[in-house]
């Protein structure tokens, strides 16, 4: 059908059961309990909450008593009022409370169907809607009385369910692809661990322990400075080039991603100063370990796994390991919490953290003999290697699915 025939256009609160609006101050907090869900855990592009961002819980009792509106349930979705607006989230379980600065919509069943509220939200028509709708001075700020007055045009259930079955197949396979990940990496970490953190590698009861700087590890075993086993420790671009609409991706930390740069979100520059970037080195290489070193420093590491056509600006330090150490070694080394509490004697900054390059090159990092690390990476390169095919599967599916999504919200294709 080239239009939704039937379609009815309403104001937002006319589809909706209920609004959870709580209070707008941060609740008592407990250091462990019911995860207090905030606005780094909705992220527009994933349907659901990102609860491995979760770092806030509170008490049963107080998730019992202090809520005033009650807490999100299965089918609500979730939206951001303050600061990053507009971010919507799927609800999918019975789990959490949400923090100030985020509502929950409750759906009228029989007016409009839950996924497709999400949908609707989500769109990119929509989202631009709700950016027009910011009234925010020193940061965005979204009203509830303007959203819940927002025009939105509704075609008959039937037709929503349609729509909502067609783009959840989309997510649900990218649920799916990311708990993979999850799993892989889980596993991956865990043998790193096991190896080179309590040193249960094969063979390890004939090996004696000896002091070192970081303490005692296997005999045989070294501590090397990044300068060491790396043949190059540098970072991007210090200056950035003016944009251009059609062009190459440069890529900063809020380009990085666990796995790799999303290119969808680098700002693109032209060829000449690109070219200029690549004959001053700020081009990864394959192998190269990239992590970010400004603001959350090494809050991203990951290993190049194909060359591919972008630079870096010097938010971003590259590592090029040599012979003596294993690029996917390195990096997991980097990721380890014990690491970043000893980074803290290479960082400067205050407003803005960032890791100094040339006392970073002092930084130590254990090295373990070639064959241990040989042994470990046969077990975990191919883990690597197919979280970075699942990464690329997602982003597959992403652009598919936010492509489907606006002719489908319109009417534009037929279903």
């Amino acid at each position: 059908m080239s239009a939704h025939s039937h379609s009815e256009t309403c104001r937002l609160d006319q589809c909706l059961e209920r609004v959870v609006d709580n209070r707008g101050k941060t609740p008592p907090l407990a250091d462990d309990g019911i995860e207090l869900i905030e606005i780094n855990a909705l992220e527009n592009g994933h349907k659901f909450v990102l609860f491995d961002r979760v770092k806030k819980f509170v008490s049963p009792e107080t998730h019992a008593t202090w809520f005033r509106a009650g807490h999100p349930r299965f089918g609500d979705t979730l939206i951001s009022t303050v600061g990053a607006i507009g971010r919507v989230a799927y609800i999918n379980c019975e789990r959490g409370c949400i923090a100030q600065n985020i509502i929950a919509l409750r759906p009228r069943r029989e007016k409009i169907y839950p996924e497709f509220l999400y949908y609707l939200l989500a769109s990119t028509d929509t989202q631009h809607r709700l950016g027009n709708l910011n009234i925010g001075v020193a940061q965005p700020s979204l009203k509830v009385p303007h959203l819940l007055s927002l025009p939105i045009v509704l075609p008959p259930l039937e037709v929503q369910l349609r729509i909502a079955g067609i783009l959840s197949a989309y997510d649900d396979l990218i649920e799916n692809n990311q708990r993979r990940i999850r799993i892989l990496e889980e596993m991956a970490r865990a043998l790193y661990r096991e190896w080179f953190v309590h040193f249960r590698f094969p063979g390890h009861e004939a090996v004696p322990r000896v002091p070192s700087p970081l303490g005692l590890i296997p005999q045989g075993w070294q501590v090397r400075p990044l300068e060491a086993v790396c043949a190059r420790i540098t970072d991007g671009a210090h200056q950035s080039p003016p944009s251009v609409d059609e062009g190459y991706p440069m890529a900063s930390v809020k380009d990085m991603h666990d796995w790799g740069i999303n290119a969808e979100s680098c700002r693109r520059i032209s060829e000449a100063d690109y070219e200029h970037l690549v004959r001053n080195n700020c081009k990864p290489l394959r192998n190269d370990v990239l992590i970010a070193k400004d603001g959350s420093y090494l809050k991203h590491t990951f290993v190049v796994g194909e060359e591919q056509d972008f630079v870096i600006l010097s938010s971003i330090a590259i590592l090029r390991p040599n012979s003596v150490i294993r690029p996917n070694y390195l990096s997991f080394t980097l990721r380890e919490p014990t690491t970043k509490s000893r980074m803290m004697g290479f960082v400067s900054g205050v407003a803005i953290p960032r890791i100094v390059l040339k006392d970073f090159r002092k930084f130590l990092v254990l090295v373990p003999p070639p064959d241990i690390q040989a042994a470990w990476a046969r077990h975990v390169d191919p883990k690597v290697e197919l979280c970075r095919k699942l990464i690329s599967q997602i982003q597959n599916l992403r652009r598919t699915r936010d492509l489907l999504l606006p002719r489908l919200l319109s009417g534009q294709m037929a279903i």
